[in-house]
């Protein structure tokens, strides 16, 4: 933790201004330390990062668990520089920014971002362009532990251990909030999203992107496996995700395409050419494997459904609504298979 943080985050308990105390410190960064504030809230700093998680019930600590489990095994995967580049770029693509040079544009207007649900910090990394900025990473799950190691180093980057649904910081604080694939796994997609427009000054801007409703077989599939695989170990899960990447690969491998000569409406499905494995996953059964044919990726991207506690999917006109309701205006709106990605400006 850069020593320096401490002007910027409070109790998120009472909201009080918090003193550090630091026990082991290397140059400008306290390695171990606490964190505590006048009413006795105490917060340690391990490994470098500050702990603000303070939700202890089931469904949370399950969700976290499965993702702090995903990145123990597949950080190395998704740091890759492959990875990497997919990931920024689908982001640039969603979110309507269209490439790095807009994106940075964009950023040299900010000095306070919140990454609301960094994982393994590549997205804290992309928002750290303009070096007056200083970015809040925070992610609830141990996949922190990945980010600090990987980026700690970077001068703006703050990498903290917190819920997203109680924030260490004042309310207003931030000029730009981005929470990319994170709210849906989260108790309650929608107060998420509303609770994190309350720490956006005026004119500022969020992005968010949350799972899409699928096609109602899709749906019925999804709902039906969940109840097992949410209740599965680790490992037995992990190897169910297994199992479904090699389904994955083997409908990928026949490499056939199935035409659908016209509309089925009860089952939302339109008109078409498609690749049967593509076809099968979207509107059928989730059976993710990669284009790469990256066997690790394709395990955590089912394990990353499988698995959580908390996974919901919602339609546009509900994701609509929750802008409107709060009055943030939409700026960009874009509605792909897996998911809706809107930037909103305060």
């Amino acid at each position: 933790m850069k020593s320096i943080l401490v002007n910027y985050v409070i109790c998120p308990e009472c909201g009080k201004d918090l003193t550090l105390k630091s026990k082991t410190t290397k140059k400008d960064e306290v390695i171990d330390g606490k964190l505590t504030c006048p009413k006795g809230h105490k917060f340690n700093i391990i490994r470098g990062i500050p702990r603000f998680v303070v939700d202890k019930t089931d469904g949370f600590v399950k969700t976290e668990d499965a993702f702090s489990s995903k990145w123990k095994k597949f950080n190395k995967s998704y740091h890759d520089k492959k990875w990497f580049l997919y990931q920024r770029n689908w982001f640039l693509d969603r979110f309507g920014w269209k490439n790095t040079q807009n994106l940075n544009k964009f950023l040299k207007t900010r000095t306070k971002i919140l990454d609301a649900g960094t994982g393994i910090g590549n997205s804290a990394k992309l928002f750290s362009s303009n070096p007056d900025a200083q970015v809040f990473a925070i992610d609830a799950s141990m996949s922190i532990e990945f980010a600090y190691k990987k980026y700690g180093a970077t001068s703006n980057i703050h990498f903290i251990q917190a819920d997203l649904r109680k924030l260490p910081f004042k309310k207003q604080f931030f000029d730009f909030v981005c929470s990319d694939q994170v709210l849906h796994h989260t108790k309650d997609t929608e107060t998420s999203f509303k609770y994190l427009t309350k720490f956006l000054q005026k004119n500022g801007l969020i992005s968010i992107y949350v799972y899409n409703k699928k096609a109602p077989m899709r749906e019925f599939a999804d709902d039906y496996i969940r109840q097992f695989t949410t209740n599965m170990t680790e490992n037995e899960c992990m190897e169910f995700s297994k199992d479904m990447a090699y389904l994955g690969k083997a409908l990928s491998k026949l490499k056939k395409k199935i035409t659908i000569p016209r509309d089925i409406p009860i089952l939302q499905i339109k008109a078409g050419t498609y690749d049967v494995q593509r076809f099968i996953y979207w509107y059928f059964l989730k059976c993710f494997w990669a284009e790469d044919d990256d066997l690790q990726r394709s395990i955590g991207v089912n394990y990353d459904w499988y698995y959580p506690k908390f996974a919901y999917r919602h339609t546009p006109d509900e994701v609509r609504k929750w802008f409107k309701d709060i009055n943030v205006s939409i700026t960009h709106f874009k509605e792909v298979e897996s998911g809706i990605s809107v930037n909103g400006k305060k």
